[in-house]
């Protein structure tokens, strides 16, 4: 067991989100009112990218569990609902292996769908009849 508060994972509320704004715009930390009743609002705690904006939905009075150090540093570890909304902002690369969408399928409302070079939005069919032929 350690030998003081400040060096365990607890468990609180968030009380605040603030700091510098990442590449997608969202704060990266917040102050949290820990579980214990005798405990005062932590310094600003780290919000890993994860938990940042839309894709943690994090906000005043959503519970989470934390990590405190000596230094008075802390990390947001998780949800305390363990809830996702599903949300990824900004672009995803995949560098090995593939994508597979199941279900529903893609939808790209307001933009282009892109495969070996050719547009889905501007290709062309050459086929004088009406047959299929490959994407131009």
């Amino acid at each position: 067991m350690p030998n003081s508060n400040t060096q365990m994972i607890q468990k609180g509320k968030i009380s605040s989100i603030e700091g510098e704004p990442d590449r997608n715009g969202d704060k990266t930390t917040a102050r949290v009112l820990p579980s214990t009743a005798d405990s005062l609002v932590t310094r600003p705690l780290t919000i890993p990218w994860y938990l940042r904006g839309d894709m943690g939905n994090l906000s005043p009075g959503v519970e989470v569990a934390y990590a405190m150090f000596e230094d008075g540093t802390g990390l947001i570890l998780s949800r305390m609902d363990g809830e996702w909304p599903g949300i990824v902002p900004g672009d995803i690369t995949i560098k090995k292996g593939a994508l597979t969408v199941q279900d529903k399928g893609v939808s790209v409302p307001s933009a282009d769908v892109t495969a070996s070079g050719i547009s889905l939005n501007s290709h062309t069919h050459t086929a004088p009849h009406g047959e299929t032929t490959g994407p131009h």
